[in-house]
């Protein structure tokens, strides 16, 4: 926590438009932008499971995406921008465009994104480098009715390493959970990943049914850290939360209209009140009660350094 740079600004709605801006800049490390909608699979540990995204694509609007690179280019942004919500984002060959624009508006951002690669070869690869993309990882799948095994997810996964054709090695071999290898690439880091999603699976919001329940005290810095916008301006409070599932529609925290700045959403909505909710250790309430993304370490350092930000700044959730 210490490296989070808490600031009151963090938890009140009235923040002023410099200092909105300022507190973003020293606390945003990613952004989320989803700029379409659509995905070719139906995945069951994702709600796409049941929400349509395959039958029509719906696009971000340009010129609401060239606002929000506008405004982070405005400030140097240098952290992480990614095209990873709930489309695939290689579906569609914008986002080679959309990565060019990218990088000439926000130079100094890292571009990144998740693929479930059905439609990366090595030439589409070489294309999304040469359009500035940084970090690409590339999950592997197992299809909805075919459990997890070490040799079904290892073959899957060397099909798709040696479609690549790239030098590759394995930097993580944990059996029955996760498999990671990292392809080199010059000029660009590539990981391909294949996780089971019945043993460390997220519930995505209290959507999706897991085989194991999970009770959060931990922290969450997500939200002092990221940033999601979906593909219609709409601001959530994490990757888990989406603003077309009805029952996320409680949680959307603001929306990018009437000149609404990306600063101001972040300092000035409920991200305030969740940050809040989420400084301490101790029971959260729902959706996240249930929620082991990112979940922090329980020892007692973190319990009194976060006890101090909440007692510092009059937050009345802390832990006894």
């Amino acid at each position: 926590m210490s490296a989070l740079n808490v600031k009151a600004e963090h938890f009140t709605r009235s923040v002023p438009r410099e200092a909105a801006q300022a507190i973003f800049k020293s606390s945003v490390t990613q952004v989320e932008i989803e700029v379409f909608t659509y995905c070719n699979r139906k995945c069951w540990f994702c709600p796409n499971s049941y929400i349509d995204r395959k039958s029509k694509n719906i696009y971000m609007d340009e010129d609401l995406y060239l606002r929000i690179l506008l405004e982070l280019g405005s400030i140097d942004y240098c952290g992480v921008i990614t095209y990873s919500r709930y489309n695939e984002p290689l579906a569609d060959r914008i986002i080679l465009t959309r990565l060019r624009q990218a990088r000439e508006l926000v130079p100094n951002a890292i571009l990144s994104t998740h693929t479930n690669g059905d439609y990366l070869h090595r030439e589409y690869l070489e294309e999304l480098k040469d359009s500035g993309l940084n970090r690409l990882r590339v999950q592997t799948y197992l299809g909805n009715k075919t459990k997890f095994s070490d040799t079904r997810i290892l073959t899957r996964m060397s099909r798709q390493l040696n479609r690549l054709g790239f030098p590759y090695e394995f930097t993580m071999v944990s059996p029955g959970v996760r498999y990671m290898a990292k392809v080199r690439v010059r000029g660009m880091e590539v990981t391909v990943d294949a996780r089971n999603f019945d043993v460390i699976g997220v519930d995505r919001g209290q959507t999706i049914a897991l085989p194991q329940t999970y009770n959060r005290v931990s922290p969450c810095l997500v939200v002092f850290q990221h940033l999601y916008i979906d593909y219609d301006g709409s601001i959530v409070p994490c990757c888990n939360i989406r603003s077309d599932e009805p029952r996320h529609k409680q949680y959307v925290v603001d929306k990018l209209v009437d000149g609404k700045t990306i600063f101001e959403v972040y300092a000035n909505s409920s991200l305030a009140d969740w940050r809040r909710s989420l400084l301490t250790y101790g029971k959260k309430k729902p959706p996240c009660d249930t929620c082991s993304y990112e979940a922090l370490p329980d020892n007692a350092d973190l319990r009194a350094t976060t006890n101090a930000i909440a007692l510092r700044y009059g937050i009345n959730n802390r832990e006894p």
